[in-house]
């Protein structure tokens, strides 16, 4: 049986990405997203490729990089649906001729780039993710908001941070559950199909909800268990 890849989750490894302070990461990924997105398309390509390349250097497989860079593929399939269903219909020559158009390099252009740049984004995200646990990116987090809140002469305590964490830890956290589920689901003899995603996402959104109620939970627990008593 073949091994399942979860989104984004993180790999074990000893490079020197890996040993990388986390929080220069998360300062790095968010700049390089936005440089990526507003930059030529040039960029993008060479991002691309460059990512691609960092990963196979620490330790990330073929199969790996492309789980996290899917989604992009399945947003791909949706916009040219919509795209399709737009389309007129009256006989089969309009069909031809508005496909012809509508897919054609010219049109279609803007979309590839979009796409191309949002590929290399999402290969920086998982980047940051393959080579951070959550405990780094929560001490990462903390630290830069520590550092502003001291420029800025604030004293309240880190909340920006802890809500920062629980959004960026829920990303893997459903991809993981969902592995489960499938995996369970297929064990037990069902098929991949319609069927198993109107069971299972029911499924997967009670779960998710139920282990992100957990998490915020522990967290409030443990802040009031470190402050000082009153």
């Amino acid at each position: 049986m073949k091994r399942k890849y979860s989104l984004f989750s993180y790999k074990s490894g000893n490079s020197f990405l890996h040993k990388c302070p986390s929080w220069i990461k998360l300062l790095f990924i968010p700049a390089a997203g936005i440089l990526l997105l507003v930059l030529p398309w040039q960029f993008s390509l060479g991002a691309f490729l460059g990512f691609a390349l960092l990963g196979f250097m620490v330790h990330i497989s073929a199969r790996e990089q492309f789980t996290d860079i899917k989604p992009v593929f399945f947003y791909a399939v949706l916009l040219f649906v919509f795209q399709i269903l737009t389309l007129d219909f009256k006989n089969l020559q309009s069909i031809l001729s508005s496909f012809a158009d509508a897919f054609s390099w010219n049109n279609q252009k803007e979309t590839v780039l979009f796409l191309l740049k949002l590929t290399a984004v999402m290969q920086s995200a998982s980047l940051l993710f393959k080579t951070s646990t959550s405990l780094e990116l929560r001490e990462g987090i903390n630290l830069i908001e520590s550092r502003i809140r001291i420029v800025l002469h604030l004293k309240r305590e880190n909340t920006f941070s802890e809500l920062l964490f629980m959004f960026l830890n829920f990303i893997p956290m459903i991809s993981g559950i969902w592995q489960q589920l499938s995996r369970a689901w297929l064990a037990r003899g069902g098929k991949n199909g319609i069927k198993m995603y109107v069971s299972l996402l029911p499924v997967l959104f009670y779960v998710s909800m139920k282990k992100a109620w957990n998490l915020s939970r522990a967290i409030d627990i443990r802040k009031a268990a470190v402050s000082p008593r009153e």
